[in-house]
Parts: C-alpha cells; structure tokens; sequence
C-alpha cells in the first residue's frame, strides 16, 4: 500500500484528532472566559479558534459532504443535519465575535452554549462519517 492510500483508509481517525483539537482549545477558552484573564488575550484565541473551526466547516459543506453525498446518497439525511448544525454553531460564534468586540460580557456563557452544542455536533459527525471515511479510497481534490 502506497503512503497515498494509507492516509486514505485512516483518514476519519485524522478528523476524530483535528475534532479533539477543536474539542480542547475550546475547553481552554472556556477556563480562560471564566479565570477572566487579560481580555485582550482570550479575545484573540477567542477569534483563532472561531476562524478555524469556521474554516474547517467551509471546507466540510464546500468539498467533503457534496462527494459523500455523491459516493454514499444514503448519509444524505445525516449530511443535511450536519450542515444545518454548522449554521447554528456559525450563528453562535458570531455572537461570540459581537460580544468580544463588546467588551467581552457574557462570553464565558456563549462559549458554555458553544460547547454544548459543538460536542454533540462532533459527535454524531464521527458517529455517522467516520466508518466510512476510513473505507474511502478516493478523496476530492480540494481536501
């Protein structure tokens, strides 16, 4: 097996360890928002964390989920919730963002309500795309 094909067959065991990444600078902000360190500081981890993730879900809805859907139509329900729980955790780091530039009241809470709703979206995403993203032997372009 080529290093090429390797990547391919591990490649849902890649996304389980960016999503504990994802998992763990967010549990460091919320210690962070709660310690109520320098404010300049949370803000701008604050704001990386916020253009990663919203990045690694651009890429998700943009590439990933049209070539699963195309190569397996029966995650088509499960791709559809994904993408509806990418709007709801967008919407929730916008409101992290307006409040940042606020002054930072209410952060601490909103990275609560963050938290809450991005763990379950991880989960079910590994639940349902894992098993079949290590099976692929074929990836889009872009990724």
């Amino acid at each position: 097996m080529t290093d090429h094909g390797r990547r391919l067959v591990a490649w849902g065991d890649e996304l389980i360890k960016l999503h504990d990444g994802f998992r763990r600078d967010l549990a460091a902000l919320r210690a962070s928002s709660r310690a109520k360190i320098f404010q300049a500081d949370l803000r701008t981890h604050c704001l990386a964390f916020c253009d990663a993730l919203h990045a690694h879900h651009e890429g998700e809805d943009g590439v990933l989920f049209p070539h699963l859907g195309g190569e397996h139509p029966a995650l088509a329900d499960a791709l559809s919730r994904l993408r509806a729980e990418h709007q709801v955790v967008a919407r929730l780091m916008d409101r992290i963002r307006h409040l940042l530039d606020e002054g930072g009241d209410g952060v601490a809470d909103e990275l609560d309500r963050l938290a809450g709703e991005l763990e379950a979206h991880l989960d079910y995403e590994e639940e349902h795309l894992v098993p079949v993203l290590n099976q692929m032997t074929t990836l889009p372009d872009d990724i």
